[in-house]
């Protein structure tokens, strides 16, 4: 599931409320408290707020995500109301409804992917274990010995360095690339 398909699920959300009578109650929609989008509607009663918004996990449950909140503001806020200088605060919404999407992935042309938590979840896992496995099956080779001279030249050209101590110098080969260290100095060559 993409971002495409969360706004196809919020705009069926918003059609089922218009469709049971409510209309929009536009006085209590102006600013913004971060969200990515929301919506105020009203049946004269009542005002209700339709909103996406992000969430962000914790340390028990690490995962984020979007999520499709509908809830109800509290009594100061008057529907239909032009004069009304009440704000309607996502954070003090009475909320009876909530849908939310994990973040699973991205990809650079497609953007984001979200899906249920235990898809989240088996995806970080999975992330977590390739990270493990390449830096576990890759080891750092040492190779000054070999690429001293080479060394030498690199030091001089990036770290400005005229008189080199060889005992302060290593090269490394790691997963195809090398670092030249030079007391406490890292460059990298790929």
């Amino acid at each position: 599931m993409n971002y495409t398909d969360i706004n196809k699920k919020y705009t069926a959300t918003v059609t089922e409320y218009l469709s049971k009578g409510y209309t929009i109650n536009t006085r209590t929609m102006s600013g913004s408290q971060g969200d990515y989008a929301h919506i105020d509607l009203t049946n004269g009663n009542e005002v209700i707020r339709i909103m996406v918004d992000a969430f962000f996990g914790s340390f028990d449950n690490p995962l984020n995500g979007l999520e499709i909140i509908v809830g109800r503001a509290d009594s100061e806020v008057i529907p239909n109301s032009e004069n009304d200088y009440h704000t309607l605060w996502n954070t003090k919404l009475d909320i009876f409804s909530r849908e939310r999407f994990y973040e699973i992935g991205a990809d650079r042309c497609h953007g984001k992917f979200y899906g249920t938590m235990e898809e989240a979840t088996a995806a970080q896992e999975l992330k977590y274990k390739r990270y493990a496995a390449k830096w576990q099956t890759s080891k750092a080779e040492d190779i000054t010995a070999k690429a001293m001279e080479i060394a030498k030249r690199i030091i001089r050209r990036e770290f400005k360095v005229k008189r080199i101590c060889e005992a302060d110098v290593t090269v490394s080969k790691y997963s195809g690339t090398y670092a030249v260290k030079y007391r406490n100095k890292v460059y990298r060559l790929h």
